[in-house]
């Protein structure tokens, strides 16, 4: 069971298309306004996913600005390879993936997080862009005042249905049978 604001981003996300990826110009901020202070825009460059746009809740989250650094930055280095696999299951099965992860300050602190990470498709029709929130799950109080070092990983988890693949075709070429 996720955070009330993870599923209402899910939800928004959702109701865009059909549960399809959504072009991002669908997307109205208004409709997730209370969230927008926790929510981001990454802008996709090959691998890298960049900050475009973060909100003012997670620049004094992590105690900077955001923009334009690399998300994957923010996780401890054994957490940005399922960052990063996480992300690219997002763009490839179309559908949002929610990181159930730990923020964790210089000096120890801790507080849980949920990191939704949704796919959205520009004006090409190819996914260029993830919208996406930091929910924190408990009190930011566990960090005693300082800001988020890095970020380690519990789970990914998937949300919705499993996308729906073409189902697989028999062909023959010169009388043998290939898949």
């Amino acid at each position: 069971m996720f955070h009330t604001g993870t599923t209402r981003l899910i939800a928004c996300w959702n109701g865009l298309n059909a549960g399809r990826v959504p072009p991002r110009a669908q997307f109205d901020p208004l409709e997730t306004a209370d969230l927008l202070p926790q929510m981001f825009l990454l802008a996709r460059g090959g691998d890298r996913l960049a900050f475009r746009i973060a909100g003012e809740a997670l620049r004094d989250l992590f105690g900077r600005p955001l923009k334009g650094a690399d998300v994957f930055a923010l996780f401890s280095p054994p957490a940005q390879a399922l960052a990063r696999r996480t992300a690219l299951q997002a763009i490839r099965d179309g559908r949002p993936m929610v990181l159930l992860a730990a923020g964790r300050a210089q000096a120890g602190g801790q507080v849980p997080l949920e990191i939704v990470l949704a796919p959205m498709l520009g004006a090409d029709g190819t996914v260029d862009r993830l919208i996406g929130m930091v929910q924190p799950t408990a009190s930011l109080a566990f960090l005693e005042g300082q800001p988020v070092s890095e970020i380690s990983i519990r789970m990914a988890a998937a949300t919705g249905p499993a996308p729906t693949r073409p189902p697989l075709r028999l062909a023959a070429v010169d009388g043998q049978r290939l898949a």
